[in-house]
């Protein structure tokens, strides 16, 4: 739990830095914003790869599961910035330039984002077993459903 403290801390000053981001490169490109849409689904696209073609490797229990290392973990954390930067381009900046907006949407992404963290660290627990004996198949479930986003992003 102090992990995770400390990932939904990242994750809250990495949302308002990214909303406010987003607003400024939103100001600069004006309608070219909806372009960025495209960066967030080629990123998906090779996190789909990755995940498929991941081998699978030994795990050991991590003793640093501290607020500093969840808040740096995830204030640090690639794949959400470019998951806020994404939702930001696709689903707010086209249809408005305020400020405000991008702050309500960013108050939605930290109540959904670290509540999905959450139960997929509770359900981690639970389908480890799973997880273990059938790793190849849950990476290419994973993957393919990485790559349906990507594609769907893409395409709206």
């Amino acid at each position: 739990m102090p992990m995770w403290l400390g990932m939904l801390c990242g994750f809250s000053v990495m949302a308002l830095i990214a909303s406010t981001l987003s607003h400024y490169v939103g100001l600069a490109l004006g309608d070219y914003i909806v372009y960025l849409k495209y960066v967030g689904a080629a990123y998906l696209v090779y996190l789909a790869w990755v995940i498929f073609h991941a081998e699978v490797k030994e795990n050991g229990e991590d003793s640093s599961c501290s607020f500093a290392s969840g808040f740096i973990v995830q204030f640090t954390n690639a794949k959400m910035i470019i998951y806020e930067l994404t939702v930001y381009s696709t689903f707010v900046l086209p249809y408005s330039d305020k400020l405000i907006d991008l702050y309500k949407v960013a108050a939605w992404l930290l109540m959904a984002g670290p509540l999905a963290n959450l139960a997929w660290l509770m359900a981690g627990s639970v389908l480890k077993p799973l997880f273990t004996n059938h790793r190849k198949a849950v990476d290419t479930v994973m993957a393919a459903v990485i790559l349906l986003c990507a594609i769907a992003i893409a395409l709206y």
